[in-house]
């Protein structure tokens, strides 16, 4: 009997020990907390991490490791056991505070990529300069968007190198345009720029103009099929020609000189349609607009200011090329060929830009020679109103 009391007591006062000790052990545990000042940043920025350890002893450092474990800062804890490190990332990154092999909960920062970008050299019909860059520099893409009077006309994506990046996008229309860059890399959130404002100029140009804007003025008409013998910074009597026939397919005034709604009615042109779908290579003469098209596979693929005869001397009809005469004919005529009697398409020295002739069809002499090749005989012509 007195052994076993003796092994109770003895067992009651070990509980008693145990349960004393347990939560002395528990408020002695050490942890370290963390948190930042910023989670999103944008690059160039700071935030503050900061925390504080338990127990808390002055003097004690407390370091800032990345994901990777690599040490990224560190501090020394005050008497209040407090810490803090200023950070500058250049990557979203997920930091913990380790406190002699303690460590915090994870916080993640963000950051942000300063996109730059700028939009030059915006000209109407020739292709604008977009230049920019991403900070902090890398690789990747960035996405670009041309915005006219704030609608979306086209995007690209380009490559840059060493954060630098650059492109061109052809000015296709009038108005406000402005470019808009956005890059979202996987390290970082979802950076964008924008240009500033700009608009392409709208110069009036007459024979003698000589700059940049005659070049986009010809290589416009080119591209609609209206002849030229070129395209350069000069503007000719060729240009003037090529604007007429413009203007004349356009229902407008027939000026061979250029104002602001020259350039807003290139921008937007009616396209000419043939008349007649064969042969599949045929020439039209539309003396209602006084123009000729030389049309092929259904389209019209070239279009030259001309002149019919007056009072109806030019005949509406279908006719077939059966004579040439290279250089001048006995009366005159430039390079002819002859599709109705003595009928003929011409060279001129005076192409009026209404019916003046005494029936045949007369086109610029610059043009005579040119036309000449691209007419065989047995060809056909189709004259109408």
């Amino acid at each position: 009997m007195r052994g076993s009391r003796r092994s109770w007591v003895v067992g009651a006062v070990a509980a008693m020990f145990v349960v004393r000790l347990a939560p002395v052990a528990s408020a002695a545990d050490p942890s370290v907390s963390l948190s930042a000042s910023r989670t999103r940043l944008t690059f160039g920025q700071s935030t503050v991490l900061s925390g504080k350890i338990s127990p808390a002893p002055a003097g004690e450092i407390v370091k800032i490791v990345d994901g990777n474990g690599k040490v990224r800062g560190q501090d020394e804890t005050n008497a209040a056991g407090e810490y803090e490190v200023t950070l500058w990332p250049r990557r979203n990154m997920r930091f913990r505070a380790d406190w002699d092999g303690t460590t915090s909960d994870p916080v993640r920062v963000l950051v942000r990529p300063i996109v730059s970008v700028s939009l030059r050299g915006v000209r109407l019909f020739m292709g604008a300069r977009v230049t920019g860059s991403v900070r902090p520099a890398q690789s990747g893409r960035v996405l670009l968007q041309l915005k006219r009077n704030g609608r979306l006309e086209r995007s690209k994506r380009v490559f840059m190198s060493d954060g630098r990046f650059k492109a061109k996008f052809g000015i296709r229309k009038p108005g406000s345009h402005r470019v808009v860059a956005v890059f979202d890399g996987p390290d970082h959130l979802p950076g964008r720029g924008r240009s500033a404002l700009s608009s392409p100029a709208m110069p009036s140009l007459s024979k003698g103009s000589r700059s940049i804007y005659v070049r986009a003025l010809e290589g416009r008409l080119r591209d609609l099929g209206y002849r030229l013998l070129g395209v350069d910074r000069t503007y000719t009597h060729t240009t003037a020609d090529a604007v007429r026939a413009f203007n004349k397919v356009q229902r407008r005034e027939r000026l061979g000189s250029v104002s602001e709604s020259t350039w807003r009615a290139l921008a937007s042109p009616t396209r000419p349609r043939p008349r007649s779908s064969t042969p599949r290579y045929h020439i039209e003469v539309d003396q209602t607009k006084q123009v000729l098209y030389r049309v092929r596979r259904g389209r019209v693929i070239t279009i030259l200011h001309v002149s019919t005869g007056a009072s109806g001397a030019t005949h509406d009809g279908r006719y077939t090329f059966f004579r040439r005469v290279n250089g001048y004919s006995p009366n005159r005529l430039y390079y002819p060929v002859y599709f109705d009697g003595l009928r003929a398409i011409h060279g001129w020295p005076s192409v009026p830009t209404y019916p003046a002739s005494h029936g045949c069809v007369r086109v610029p002499m610059w043009a005579a020679k040119w036309l000449s090749r691209k007419v065989e005989l047995g060809h056909k012509i189709v004259i109408y109103h």
